[in-house]
């Protein structure tokens, strides 16, 4: 009788698919948020920075021949900054400029010397001895474009100063609101465009509270960080007060 024969073991190799992406991958999504995320900020600037007027109608056309887009990624844009309150959508009619409201800057300001203290607060017990070098070196170079009469370099590097110490607070929410309110308020300085004087009680405000958040005087700095956002309201206010027929 034959023994049976000895069993093959069989060895088979299994080989992981390979995900295979095409070479466009890349493009569709992400180019098109990319693109709805620069337009958004784009208008914004031209509208925070007095390009486009307060009260003006928004010049669809000018505003997608300068930016190579058609009407629909331009006008999902403007409901973004709708919701800002930068810009007025009515039916069947042209978009305008939001106009500048002496009372709404009021009650903005108002809430924004509250966010300032509590942004103080965390940012001074947040950052980093880098976060600080860092804000120091932008500080420094204010004080520089102060002497040099450098107003637009000045105010621009004096906003990034204020969004990067609420950055330094850590909370994406407080930024978030922060900055939505911010863009309004930017609005009316660059409207108002406040008197010499103010201008450098601004820059010794700044000195001060800098100065505080070296020493890690957290109650310190956010006090004198709130002070400064509430003085700047009141010169703003009155420069609006006394220039009504540019407020739109």
């Amino acid at each position: 009788m034959s023994e049976p024969a000895p069993r093959t073991r069989l060895r088979t190799r299994f080989k992981p698919a390979r995900l295979k992406l095409s070479s466009d991958h890349s493009k569709r999504p992400i180019e098109r948020m990319s693109l709805h995320d620069q337009l958004v900020a784009k208008v914004r600037e031209m509208i925070v920075n007095g390009e486009l007027q307060a009260g003006a109608p928004l010049p669809e056309r000018m505003l997608c021949e300068t930016f190579g887009v058609s009407r629909t990624p331009l006008r999902e844009a403007f409901k973004i900054l709708a919701n800002e309150g930068l810009i007025e959508l009515r039916s069947h009619r042209t978009p305008v400029i939001t106009p500048i409201n002496r009372d709404e800057i009021a009650n903005i300001f108002d809430i924004m010397v509250a966010l300032d203290s509590v942004a103080g607060i965390q940012a001074a017990t947040l950052a980093t001895d880098d976060d600080i070098a860092r804000l120091n070196a932008m500080h420094e170079r204010l004080v520089q474009l102060h002497h040099e009469a450098s107003r637009t370099a000045y105010f621009r590097l004096n906003q990034d100063i204020h969004v990067e110490i609420t950055r330094l607070a850590r909370n994406p929410v407080l930024l978030n609101i922060w900055t939505t309110l911010h863009a309004n308020i930017f609005r009316a300085r660059a409207v108002a465009n406040y008197d010499a004087r103010r201008w450098t009680e601004s820059v010794e405000e700044h000195e001060t509270f800098m100065a505080l958040l070296r020493a890690r005087d957290a109650a310190g700095f956010a006090a004198a960080l709130s002070t400064h956002t509430r003085k700047t309201g009141e010169a703003v206010l009155l420069t609006l007060e006394r220039a009504p027929a540019r407020n739109g």
